[in-house]
């Protein structure tokens, strides 16, 4: 059953002065806040209707009401008008992205810092996936005999190394044809194409007796074996700086996601997948450290399709109608920062 524009004036009421004191919401404050001209017992009535339906929960039976999370999905995709923040404030972030350079680990970190400068929030930003980024140079150093290890240079500055166990035998000289045949045969292409070609021409060396580059393909299909994307996460005072600090144990859980790489790329990718701004509230979340948290997230492009996420995690109660087209503004300024220079 859809709400009626009483009972979503009411909710809009609760909400904005939910986010703005973190205060259960009775309804005297309703009815003056309200433009509905209504007395505080037919306030009363909307809002127990409310909470019948899932809209409000009573922490306490003397204490007003506090939105749940089908309220705040209500109020985002139904209630909420969002305006986009002022020209001069997107020229301010472009200047400080651009300030950098044309390095996109250096980039992505300090979106990251100003993302969370901005939203008071804890922040991420995650390099795209390696496999769409385009090779540009790889290069082996000889650690010691039998151990070497991989450099491999991708679209805009990305690093991987890797250390990979050889054949004793291999020396200095011999890395430097391999390093030369791949760069030759590769440069340019995406990694993903990389790694079929590689296949392909390992098959074909092995019909050939020591074929004289078939060590240079197995280095390049070793350094493929990890795929390490970087996560650049900001602002985890904030969640201790926030007027009200969750109980020790959920601050706890959070703080742990926040260093477990695996849940953070699983949840942002998400974001990948739907192609645009997306929103997790709360109950809504598949990790359950997080549900009392919201996660905004947008993605943004390099080139050729290659996507990674800006995104904000913070309190169910966090001020959206600034921090979404914060979110949305930085994910389309390194879109244009990575197009003009990558």
């Amino acid at each position: 059953m859809q709400l009626n524009q009483r009972e979503i004036d009411v909710l809009s009421t609760i909400i904005q002065n939910y986010i703005l004191t973190g205060q259960p919401v009775g309804s005297r404050t309703v009815a003056k806040k309200s433009s509905l001209g209504l007395s505080p017992a037919s306030i009363r009535n909307i809002m127990a209707d409310l909470s019948e339906r899932g809209y409000l929960s009573q922490p306490h039976t003397s204490a007003g009401r506090v939105p749940t999370t089908r309220a705040f999905r209500c109020y985002l995709d139904s209630i909420l008008t969002i305006t986009p923040l002022p020209p001069d404030e997107e020229q301010r972030i472009s200047t400080a992205l651009e300030q950098v350079g044309p390095d996109l680990p250096r980039t992505l970190s300090r979106a990251s810092k100003i993302l969370s400068s901005l939203s008071n929030q804890v922040s991420m930003v995650l390099t795209p996936r390696k496999s769409l980024v385009r090779w540009q140079q790889i290069d082996f150093v000889l650690l010691r005999p039998g151990l070497v290890m991989s450099i491999l240079v991708l679209d805009g500055g990305l690093i991987q190394n890797k250390v990979i166990q050889v054949d004793k035998d291999i020396a200095s000289d011999d890395l430097i044809k391999y390093s030369n045949f791949l760069n030759d045969t590769f440069q340019g292409r995406t990694l993903y194409q990389v790694r079929e070609e590689v296949l392909k021409q390992m098959e074909k060396a092995r019909q050939e007796f020591e074929h004289l580059y078939q060590k240079a393909l197995k280095l390049a299909q070793d350094t493929f074996e990890t795929n390490n994307r970087q996560i650049f996460v900001e602002g985890r005072l904030n969640l201790l700086e926030a007027e009200e600090v969750p109980d020790l144990a959920t601050m706890r859980d959070l703080f742990r996601i926040l260093e477990e790489k695996s849940k953070l790329l699983q949840l942002l990718d998400k974001t990948i997948e739907s192609r645009g701004l997306n929103i997790i509230l709360g109950e809504e979340q598949d990790l359950e450290e997080l549900q009392e948290y919201s996660v905004i997230s947008s993605p943004y492009s390099i080139k050729d399709g290659t996507l990674g996420v800006v995104s904000v995690i913070g309190p169910l109660r966090m001020n959206y109608s600034k921090i979404i087209p914060t979110v949305d503004l930085m994910a389309k300024i390194l879109s244009e920062i990575f197009r003009k220079h990558f």
